[in-house]
């Protein structure tokens, strides 16, 4: 969910008056769940080893699984990262956008693979058992959010719809109930600032941020009004963790990564990896102590023990 949005308050207000105050939430779709097999048995390592010189592109998303593992949201689905290197997830092989872990699982949008029962887009996807288990909670068939943060602990859904549905304009858009139905944001205060991003607060429900090229704004009401949270400083992409947040600013061709507590002014910067000319942060996230970065030309680097250690370059699988 970290492509450049780049809204402009007048384009935005011109979203919102189309949506109106009374613009109806969605009903949900009939859930569709894909069950893994009961067995008495060890269950499968449904993982296989990425081969050698495998390219992986599109990554939208990226996380931590509760078993400490990276895992990453590509073109062909989910890959994750082992001591001995990549793998990746042999069923519900998605084209994902959006994807972002939660306690137990993640949310994400998309398209489906060709073989999926799910229609185009995916619309809202709840995913537990590490991806192998399904649930569309909404929006199957209409919606794909490219732009799109769920609070890892509350689980509130903050969105920014590009094309309209059979029932939902363009706009930005909450939802406190897990994806089942949405509501419009009103996004008073923005006062002409581009947007970047969106990010859902770790654990507030009703906490979420906006980033771009003019610094952080800040909204403890669902998005309905924001205030300045970070000023002078352009934000590529940002993070939350519980009490706290981690961002990357831009200037000129360098970049500079702050990790910042919620209700104090202490910030600590933190080195970043080496990038390539031209590579540009889009992913971040961050937990305790470790961190993790992929960027617009599909590298991927894990920050542990202060240090960084690049599991993916250039989108090639070594």
């Amino acid at each position: 969910m970290r492509r450049t949005l780049l809204v402009p308050t007048l384009t935005m207000t011109i979203f919102l008056a189309s949506c109106g105050g009374a613009t109806p939430a969605n009903e949900p779709t009939t859930p569709v769940t894909e069950e893994k097999e009961t067995s008495t048995e060890q269950v499968p390592d449904r993982w296989t080893s990425t081969e050698t010189g495998t390219a992986v592109s599109h990554i939208h998303g990226a996380g931590f699984w509760p078993d400490g593992r990276p895992v990453i949201a590509t073109h062909t689905g989910l890959m994750e990262f082992r001591e001995d290197g990549w793998y990746e997830l042999s069923s519900n092989r998605h084209d994902y956008m959006g994807f972002e872990l939660v306690a137990d699982g993640f949310y994400a949008s998309g398209h489906p693979a060709q073989d999926s029962p799910y229609e185009n887009p995916l619309g809202v996807v709840r995913g537990t058992d590490k991806g192998e288990t399904l649930e569309i909670r909404s929006l199957e068939g209409e919606a794909d959010f490219h732009y799109m943060s769920a609070g890892f602990e509350s689980e509130s859904l903050y969105v920014y719809l590009e094309t309209a549905t059979s029932e939902l304009e363009p706009g930005f858009y909450r939802s406190l109930d897990g994806g089942k139905t949405f509501e419009p944001m009103n996004m008073n205060g923005i006062d002409g600032a581009g947007i970047a991003g969106i990010m859902a607060d770790a654990s507030e429900p009703k906490r979420v941020f906006v980033y771009g090229p003019d610094g952080i704004l800040v909204s403890n009401d669902g998005g309905d009004t924001f205030e300045l949270f970070i000023d002078g400083t352009s934000v590529v992409t940002m993070a939350s963790t519980n009490g706290s947040v981690a961002y990357i600013g831009q200037a000129d061709t360098s970049f500079e990564l702050i990790v910042r507590e919620l209700g104090k002014e202490t910030e600590t910067s933190l080195p970043l990896p080496e990038l390539a000319a031209g590579d540009l942060p889009i992913e971040l996230v961050i937990e305790e102590d470790r961190l993790l970065l992929a960027t617009s030309g599909n590298s991927v680097y894990m920050y542990e023990d202060e240090e960084w250690t690049q599991l993916l370059q250039d989108g090639k699988v070594n």
